[in-house]
């Protein structure tokens, strides 16, 4: 069923939570509770259904908390819409009848409760079984009033009729209390919903068309609030208060090319000559073409059909999209107007073009059921199981449906091929419970949606951590922090220049933990083979970290593991460049568990692509980067000697010559570092 509607539990496998997005992880307590105390409860108790707990009506036994309150508590997750309803036993025939001031519309006819998962454990207010308030609730003083200056008052006065007053058009007549104003002031229920309208006189039909943007259904409406209140003064007939107006010719127009003419003409009724069938007749003017023209005052709402003839029984039946009441509607423009030649009993033209629309759905954050997903809506009839989509990689599923030119929908996607494993829609992308559009003159793919979010699916993530050393600040058992403490290291990242030319914006100020030793440069590359395939071409992100005494490497924070945006579907290898050590890549994928990709570079030799020529054992078991190449060319030589190192022997500072790390470039650099690693090179397939 359409109004029953659930949406699977899913599980997010990257540690990085995404906060403002539809699918937030944090769990909290919501208790609903319900009054019962104008109810004769059922022997099988009282129970709550919804799209929490798969509407089921039997299965969640509400508790007797005493005073006819029943409560039931569901850890929900943040930010979830669901809709439910309560049940005086435990089947369907014993559903409450929920109000439409506080439901949605449940796709049969009625309404379903709703409500949106706040940040924190929340207990609901009891309301009372069938009503949008508590049972009992105390009365306010309410106000009406009505503004009749574009009217010509009826000598019988001017009433209200409404849910409160029985719908008698002449019972409740309003007290003129100045100018054009009509008032009305009676005592109603706290939190009570009601709908009304008001009469020009004391008969249907001389009711007012209340116009669809302020109307429930025929009806004004009004949710009792909690102080006595006087209503905004509204023009009859509108939602807005009384303005000057213009008269405007409108002309209206049908196309009756799909319909046999009646021999009795075509005819149009509406508010504006007072739902006469056979009063206002069109006139041909070719093609099957009909129109005519009223003089009507600018700003007003009026209702109206068309006839193929000229009696009840003979209008058109009007579509629900373009439908108010059952009946088209319009608010008059400013200017003289002529309408759209809209086809007999429809919203469109008659023959539209025919438009290929694509429907996509990212399911990256669902468990695809067996039988796949589906589309199901207003354009097939709304059936779960017609319109699989296909599935055409990173987990977006599309299909492509030919529907008519300005045609307007309802839709939802389904995961497998029934109701409870529909998508619940977010109130703000949808109509009701659904998705909608109107189909536009041209082909058109829509937009990429997550399964129950208006949005795309936000990027998936991963974390890295990656242990590594540096032969230069390499003291036996961890690595010196003299930059650090010398406060050499500089805020900004320092691979943006040549060779790396990385234009991350990482950056500290100030550094933020004081184990940092320098600055590092992350590479990730993606492979379906081996190490020897993960050339620059599989380079997939890059990323400027800190590494700590420790070898860990860290985030710009200087805490946190590396978390990198995508997903990772083959071989991951990790590439770790240095100012002036020989960058490394592993020989092995990284390990991932939970999300979290791991590797170790110290622990030998063999975990270096090119092993020992790329590698250098630093203590017995520690294995490092060998450091002496100042010029970052991945080759220890002369030139970072001569280039590098020589110009700057003597200088204290954050040096590349620095080869140490100690904070000065000195005779210690070039005879303990430098020269005993000299033709030693980077063996990183195919680098910069």
């Amino acid at each position: 069923m359409k109004n029953k509607l659930f949406t699977l539990a899913f599980s997010i496998a990257f540690t990085a939570l995404f906060t403002c997005f539809a699918f937030n992880a944090n769990s909290v307590e919501v208790t609903f509770r319900v009054d019962m105390s104008q109810q004769v409860v059922s022997n099988d108790g009282v129970h709550i259904a919804g799209s929490f707990q798969g509407w089921n009506p039997a299965s969640s036994l509400m508790t007797d908390m005493g005073n006819g309150i029943y409560a039931l508590t569901f850890t929900l997750n943040q930010g979830e819409h669901h809709n439910y309803k309560f049940i005086n036993g435990m089947d369907w025939a014993f559903v409450e009848t929920v109000p439409a001031a506080c439901g949605e519309p449940d796709g049969y006819g009625g309404y379903n409760r709703f409500f949106d998962v706040p940040a924190n454990d929340t207990v609901l207010l009891a309301v009372c079984f069938g009503s949008c308030i508590e049972c009992n609730s105390p009365n306010v003083n309410i106000t009406f009033q009505v503004d009749m200056s574009n009217e010509t008052v009826s000598p019988n006065g001017v009433h209200i009729a409404g849910s409160f007053q029985g719908w008698n058009p002449g019972a409740t007549e309003m007290l003129h209390i100045g100018g054009n104003v009509y008032s009305f002031t009676t005592p109603l229920a706290i939190g009570d919903y009601i709908e009304y309208k008001y009469i020009n006189g004391t008969q249907w039909g001389e009711d007012e068309s209340v116009p669809a943007q302020c109307a429930a259904g025929l009806n004004r409406y009004l949710t009792i609030p909690g102080q006595d209140s006087t209503l905004q003064l509204v023009c009859f007939g509108s939602c807005d208060p009384c303005s000057p107006t213009t008269d405007v010719d409108v002309t209206f127009r049908v196309d009756m090319s799909n319909e046999t003419i009646s021999p009795l003409g075509v005819h149009i009724a509406g508010s504006f000559q007072g739902w006469n069938p056979g009063l206002s007749e069109m006139s041909d003017i070719g093609n099957n073409v009909y129109e005519i023209t009223f003089t009507l005052q600018s700003g007003v709402y009026h209702e109206y059909k068309f006839i193929n003839g000229n009696d009840w029984g003979m209008d058109e039946t009007v579509p629900w999209p373009c439908n108010a009441n059952n009946n088209r509607y319009i608010n008059i423009p400013e200017t003289d107007t002529t309408l759209m030649a809209v086809c007999f009993g429809s919203c469109n033209i008659c023959n539209p073009a025919q438009i290929d629309v694509t429907f996509r759905v990212d399911m990256s954050y669902e468990t695809v059921a067996a039988e796949g997903v589906h589309v199901a809506g207003s354009f097939q009839g709304w059936d779960p199981a017609a319109t699989a989509m296909s599935d055409i990689g990173n987990s977006l599923y599309e299909v492509t449906l030919t529907l008519n030119e300005n045609d307007y929908h309802e839709y939802k996607f389904i995961n497998g091929i029934d109701w409870p494993g529909a998508e619940n829609v977010p109130q703000q992308c949808s109509a009701g419970s659904n998705r909608y559009f109107s189909v536009p003159d041209a082909a058109i793919t829509l937009p990429d949606v997550c399964f129950s979010s208006c949005d795309p699916c936000p990027a998936p993530s991963y974390d890295v951590d990656i242990t590594v050393y540096l032969e230069g600040p390499f003291n036996g058992s961890g690595m010196n922090t003299s930059l650090n403490s010398a406060g050499y290291i500089p805020f900004q990242q320092p691979f943006n220049t040549s060779p790396w030319n990385y234009n991350g914006s990482e950056q500290a100020s100030p550094i933020p933990n004081s184990n940092v030793v320098d600055w590092v440069l992350v590479e990730l590359r993606e492979t379906t083979g081996s190490a020897i395939t993960a050339t620059s071409d599989s380079v997939i992100a890059r990323q400027a970290a800190f590494l700590l005494n420790d070898g860990s490497v860290v985030g710009a924070d200087g805490s946190s593991l590396l978390n990198f945006t995508g997903s990772i579907d083959d071989n991951l290898f990790a590439v770790i460049w240095s100012r002036n050590h020989l960058g490394v890549m592993s020989q092995n994928a990284l390990l991932e568990n939970g999300g979290v990709y791991t590797y170790d570079f110290t622990t030998g030799a063999d975990q270096v692509y090119g092993g020992f020529i790329a590698h250098k054992q630093l203590a017995p078991g520690q294995w490092g980067m060998a450091g002496g190449d100042g010029n970052a060319d991945r080759q220890v030589n002369n030139s970072d000697k001569v280039d590098v190192w020589t110009p700057t022997a003597g200088n204290s500072g954050y040096e590349a010559g620095d080869f140490n790390m100690d904070g000065q470039v000195n005779n210690q650099d070039k005879v303990d570092v430098w020269e005993p690693n000299g033709g030693m090179g980077a063996q990183v397939p195919d680098s910069f």
